[in-house]
């Protein structure tokens, strides 16, 4: 594919939706691209409601600005994956801004794009994931749902050795993007017919980091079909976060009968989550009492801070799908990277940065904390 040809046919076949893709990726307003190009948002807003098209002219403008190929902008038979925002279990839309998540989806919608041109050629594992619907308000069964789930997926009772690496072996793509995610938490989603759960590559706390691998995995089992962004819905994830990371009946008979912090020490080793997350499971389990509980966030605050703990797991669990399946497309198909971004109609410099999102980096090793 010539991705330099004139941008004429792109213009006559303009697909506004692509405008908004593209804008939205590079982190551009309406108002960004307008003085960029020397015309007005309204403009703007009408290329991309397809309610007129630019010239070739303003569409290489375009193009150029955005840093896409013209053909980028064609209307094409294989309509492109659009993500409904109100689908999206987004942690807080109050620290998060409209701006901040249309750009994140953006950049889900162009990865789509990628991920339907892997699953032409590489059979990806299937989707193995047990739908549990609920009620905004039962707790106790989306702690049911915890345990469920580990029982359909065979993981007995002990900790899960590596989160994400589990939720891609079920079929979850599990995506890190390497744009700093700023008040935007982890969040999940569907690509078409595959579930996704975005990890904040900002969050370098391996624990917490595998807490919110475990509450989106909660979103996707038990509200794939209720309203996104309640505070209820909220805490029926983490419960059931806490009770698949946690198992009841085997963490029960772990925690110690009289509070002992060497003891939880090495319960945050061996379960790899956060001290936080143990003790609100020991309390909601009933291993310690409210007043113990408040005791041990006094000691927490007072030894460590509010925002940091002791004991290092080392890096957040990264996600290795999608990057093992393009270089087996490479291996055995002689499909190169160059060629997958031909044929989505990426420049090639764009398809490195969306596989950055889902390339693992270099693991380091847990340290045992001194004293």
């Amino acid at each position: 594919m010539n991705l330099s040809a004139p941008p004429r046919l792109a213009a006559a076949l303009f697909d506004g939706d692509r405008l908004r893709q593209a804008r939205l990726y590079r982190g551009y307003r309406k108002v960004d691209v307008a003085r960029a190009l020397d015309i007005t948002p309204a403009v703007v807003g009408q290329y991309e409601q397809a309610r007129t098209k630019p010239s070739p002219a303003t569409l290489a403008a375009l193009a150029l600005q955005l840093g896409f190929p013209p053909e980028f902008f064609e209307r094409r038979g294989d309509d492109h994956v659009r993500v409904d925002e109100s689908t999206a279990h987004f942690r807080s839309l109050r620290s998060t801004s409209k701006f901040e998540r249309g750009r994140l989806l953006a950049r889900l919608e162009l990865l789509a794009d990628v991920l339907a041109r892997v699953e032409g050629h590489v059979r990806l594992p299937e989707v193995v994931l047990p739908t549990v619907d609920i009620g905004v308000t039962d707790d106790k069964a989306a702690e049911a749902a915890g345990g469920a789930v580990r029982s359909a997926w065979g993981l007995g009772g002990g900790p899960i050795d590596n989160v994400v690496r589990l939720l891609e072996s079920r079929g979850v793509i599990v995506v890190r993007p390497a744009i700093g995610t700023g008040g935007v938490d982890a969040f999940s989603t569907w690509l078409s017919k595959r579930p996704v759960v975005v990890l904040g590559s900002d969050k370098e706390d391996a624990a917490r980091s595998r807490f919110d691998a475990g509450h989106e995995l909660g979103h996707l089992v038990v509200h794939r079909h209720t309203q996104a962004a309640h505070h209820l819905v909220e805490r029926q994830a983490h419960r059931f976060a806490a009770a698949f990371l946690m198992p009841a009946e085997t963490i029960t008979r772990e925690f110690p009968k009289r509070m002992s912090w060497p003891t939880y020490f090495d319960l945050k080793l061996r379960w790899r989550v956060s001290l936080q997350a143990l003790l609100y499971r020991a309390k909601t389990l009933g291993a310690l009492s409210d007043d113990g509980y408040q005791r041990a966030q006094v000691h927490l605050a007072r030894n460590w801070g509010r925002n940091t703990e002791p004991i290092e797991l080392g890096e957040p669990e990264q996600p290795t799908l999608l990057t093992k399946a393009i270089d087996l497309m490479e291996s055995k198909l002689g499909m190169t990277r160059d060629v997958i971004a031909g044929e989505a109609r990426f420049h090639r410099r764009l398809l490195d940065e969306l596989l950055a999102d889902v390339t693992p980096v270099e693991e380091t090793r847990p340290e045992v904390p001194v004293g």
